[in-house]
């Protein structure tokens, strides 16, 4: 198990995880969706160790994060992206926000360097921009940026609020598109969103919160199925002509399944 939450107390205000207790598998991502108050942030930033519990248990790999050698292992190994990146910039240049963790546990420069061609390579980041201030960088530039100084640690276990969230339909396809290879490779994904189409497409998992507390989880489809939308109530009607719930994750499956129903 990836992560595992043991009855865990923690927040602020009115926003506070209530005896929650959870478990995530490797390798597998995970959405987690809910009303604005409901608790997601608290329970990302729980998960990331930003916010201190008043009581309960957090394990990775089955090691507890209350003990310094386990989180510093932890934090080395898993990648938190906020909501509103700006608060995650602190660096003069867009180059030095990037490569700021290997200068900090001294990589060698070639090393480095290295690095940073593959991960402007990967999320398709042009040159051009690594003299710039992320002040002068757009929202969505933002966010790419953002996302590299992270997977230029090559994390384990991402941590994602809405990252996707003010990118145009090309670059968020893109954002998507990776998430969707590392997670083939292996890596965790724990994933705030609010656009349930691509917690249907992409999710293994999605995690619906409400006042603190988890109110469903399980299968996207069979989850999402329980909202008031037209298209899954269709696909529930379908279930009685042999097209299963669970084989279905973006509307040409579902349309494949039909066909495929017919002969």
């Amino acid at each position: 198990m990836e992560i595992s939450l043991n009855k865990i107390n923690i927040g602020y205000e009115d926003i506070v995880l209530k005896d929650l207790s959870l478990e995530i598998k490797s390798g597998t991502w995970n959405f987690i969706i809910g009303s604005t108050g409901s608790g997601k942030s608290t329970l990302l930033q729980s998960i990331a160790l930003l916010l201190e519990n008043k009581s309960g248990n957090i394990f990775w790999k089955n090691k507890d994060l209350s003990l310094s050698k386990n989180l510093k292992e932890y934090r080395e190994t898993s990648g938190f992206m906020f909501q509103y990146t700006e608060k995650q910039f602190f660096n003069s240049t867009i180059k030095d926000e990037i490569i700021y963790s290997l200068v900090k546990n001294k990589v060698s420069k070639e090393l480095i360097e290295k690095k940073l061609k593959e991960v402007l390579k990967i999320l398709n980041i042009d040159e051009s921009i690594l003299g710039k201030a992320p002040s002068e960088l757009s929202g969505g530039q933002k966010r790419f940026v953002a996302f590299a100084s992270i997977l230029i640690n090559s994390p384990t276990l991402l941590l994602l609020d809405e990252p996707t969230a003010g990118l145009d339909s090309i670059n968020k396809r893109l954002f998507l598109n990776v998430l969707e290879n590392l997670k083939k490779a292996g890596i965790t994904i724990i994933q705030i969103s609010h656009t349930l189409q691509d917690v249907l497409e992409y999710g293994d998992r999605v995690i619906v919160l409400e006042k603190g507390k988890i109110v469903d989880d399980g299968n996207p489809l069979k989850v999402l199925s329980d909202y008031d939308m037209d298209f899954f109530k269709f696909c529930k009607i379908m279930e009685n002509y042999g097209i299963k719930l669970e084989n279905i994750k973006t509307i040409e499956h579902f349309l494949e399944a039909v066909k495929n129903n017919g002969k």
